[in-house]
């Protein structure tokens, strides 16, 4: 008797739509997505429809109330790169925001490695570290305006009483010297967040890869190089980043110091950006200029996390 093969008959499972699958997670997670609105609305509220609206109005025709009136225009950017002032903003900006950035680092790094270390008045030092971030920003600001006050800054009273001028210099009436001004103060209050930042990664490195360089005969400096760096390189990376976008927007320290004054020549695109819109009322090229900067920082971002991750 030839055998006989039975079929049996293979059921076809198919993978449940997105409908079912959302369905089936809304039932498993209601309360967390519940919990999750307020945030989703004041996010779509407060920070997507203002960029939506930024580059909507970018391309369009803008009165001076600053409402797009209508769509599907690039005068906005040609007027932007009409202006002969924009070359020396962004030359202003980035020279602003990389100088900031690397003296910030350049002195943050070490003072948090030394903050690391035991010593007398170590939590002392600690608190008093955190006095210019934790000063209201416009106060810290405006006290160094009074300081770098030409006729009655306590800085032209230092140098004079200690013999190093002979003259009270207008450090906010030259150019060069309000620049650097601003920069310094934005290098000074922006050194406690940094400097902390770095203290917290140097305590979550183990202790126990500096017992081993040590049994191995490494000096300090190997011990930095090969050890402390690459622990610290997420930290600095991070660190780094947010910096140069917090020092690119940095609005109240120049505006609050300087206005941009002497002519445009401490300005930085931010503070241009406002008085292009609020006080040329060329809201049209503001809205540009805007987005132009969001484009910058968010390839400079996708950028810098590239090389950083192939370094």
């Amino acid at each position: 008797m030839a055998n006989q093969s039975i079929s049996v008959p293979i059921e076809k499972t198919t993978l449940p739509g997105w409908w079912e699958q959302w369905r089936d997670n809304w039932a498993e997670n209601r309360l967390a997505y519940i919990l999750l609105i307020p945030s989703t609305l004041a996010f779509a509220i407060f920070l997507l429809y203002p960029i939506v609206n930024m580059f909507v109005a970018s391309f369009s025709t803008v009165d001076t109330l600053g409402r797009a009136t209508q769509f599907g225009t690039l005068n906005n950017f040609t007027a932007l790169l009409d202006d002969r002032r924009l070359p020396m903003i962004l030359r202003q900006t980035v020279i602003y925001a990389l100088g900031t950035v690397t003296l910030t680092v350049i002195i943050a790094f070490p003072l948090a490695m030394i903050l690391n270390t035991s010593f007398p008045g170590q939590t002392l030092a600690k608190a008093l570290i955190l006095i210019p971030w934790a000063m209201p920003f416009a106060v810290s600001t405006i006290t160094w305006r009074w300081i770098f006050n030409g006729q009655m800054g306590s800085l032209n009273y230092f140098l004079s009483e200690v013999g190093l001028i002979k003259e009270y210099i207008v450090w906010l009436g030259d150019p060069t010297l309000a620049f650097g001004a601003a920069m310094f103060v934005e290098v000074w209050t922006s050194i406690p967040f940094m400097a902390i930042t770095f203290l917290a990664g140097f305590q979550a490195i183990p202790p126990t890869i500096y017992d081993a360089a040590k049994m191995d005969g490494a000096s300090a400096w190997r011990e930095f190089l090969d050890m402390t760096l690459p622990q610290m390189r997420n930290v600095l990376f991070v660190v780094t980043l947010l910096s140069v976008i917090w020092a690119f927007r940095s609005f109240g320290v120049i505006w609050i110091l300087t206005q941009g004054d002497p002519v445009y020549r401490t300005d930085i695109a931010v503070t241009y950006l406002y008085k292009m819109a609020f006080e040329n009322l060329q809201f049209g090229a503001g809205y540009a200029l805007a987005v132009s900067l969001f484009v910058i920082l968010t390839i400079f971002s996708i950028l810098y996390t590239r090389l950083s991750e192939e370094a």
